[in-house]
């Protein structure tokens, strides 16, 4: 399922970077695609690590999402992420003072904080998918990662031990990124470049794919949770909400870093 979620994604964000020139300003081009990665993930994160306030976390991680997709809409002038870092630190104080709303007994309070963090991080990473957009007019590099990203998720799905499909993954990335070169027509230097990104893509699907796989396969840490008569469904849904959502979000870092250092 994380799969078709991903793949749903990213042909959102796809058809912001075809089409999106043409239907809004360039600084709004690729913000729906971006919001709506955000919206997946807000949803999914605090379901995903048994958060005891799922829906206070969901609203906490989608205004501070919309509050990074906006400040980096609006900037005037490069890197445009300027207020990430305020957005992450308001985040920090919003996980203490969220969690000490539950009182000094409240049990897991610091995975809680942990991962509240950890989710604010993520999800403002999406907003880094529209300051690419707006850093350079040539747009393969985004469309080599997009793909790249999602046939390497599609590798970890593979019901296959991680030692296998992890090289996969790196394999599949690298792969992806050459096809969208190869079809865009780029000269030999970007077609390393191309494979270079879609490797990496290919090590972080295949890392996230571990790391919250280990959190999705945990016990219950919240109670109420545990008790749901709906906590198979709903979490199931929610797992893989995160699973799809979370490394197309840090995917566009990725992206940021090698367009601003290559100057692609």
């Amino acid at each position: 399922m994380r799969v078709v979620i991903a793949l749903c994604l990213t042909l959102v964000l796809g058809v912001s970077t075809v089409l999106g020139e043409h239907l809004f300003k360039p600084s709004l081009a690729f913000a729906p695609g971006a919001g709506l990665v955000m919206l997946v993930f807000a949803y999914g994160w605090p379901r995903l690590t048994d958060s005891p306030q799922p829906r206070a976390t969901s609203i906490m991680l989608a205004l501070l999402g919309a509050a990074g997709l906006s400040a980096t809409v609006l900037a005037e002038a490069e890197p445009f992420l300027e207020w990430l870092p305020t957005l992450v630190g308001i985040g920090l104080l919003w996980a203490f003072v969220q969690n000490l709303s539950r009182g000094m007994g409240a049990t897991h309070a610091t995975a809680n904080v942990s991962a509240q963090v950890a989710g604010v991080a993520i999800i403002l990473s999406a907003a880094t998918w529209v300051a690419t957009f707006r850093l350079t007019p040539d747009h393969g590099t985004i469309l080599a990662g997009l793909v790249a990203v999602v046939l390497a998720l599609a590798a970890t799905a593979l019901p296959w031990p991680a030692r296998y499909t992890s090289p996969l993954a790196i394999a599949a990335g690298a792969a992806g990124g050459l096809i969208v070169a190869l079809i865009l027509g780029d000269v030999a230097s970007g077609l390393v470049l191309a494979g270079v990104l879609g490797a990496i893509m290919g090590v972080l699907a295949a890392a996230v794919d571990r790391l919250l796989g280990l959190v999705a396969q945990s016990k219950y840490q919240s109670q109420a949770l545990s008790d749901s008569t709906r906590r198979d469904k709903a979490r199931l849904f929610a797992v893989h909400a995160s699973l799809g959502a979370a490394p197309i979000a840090l995917g566009g870092v990725i992206v940021y870093v090698l367009t601003r250092v290559a100057g692609v």
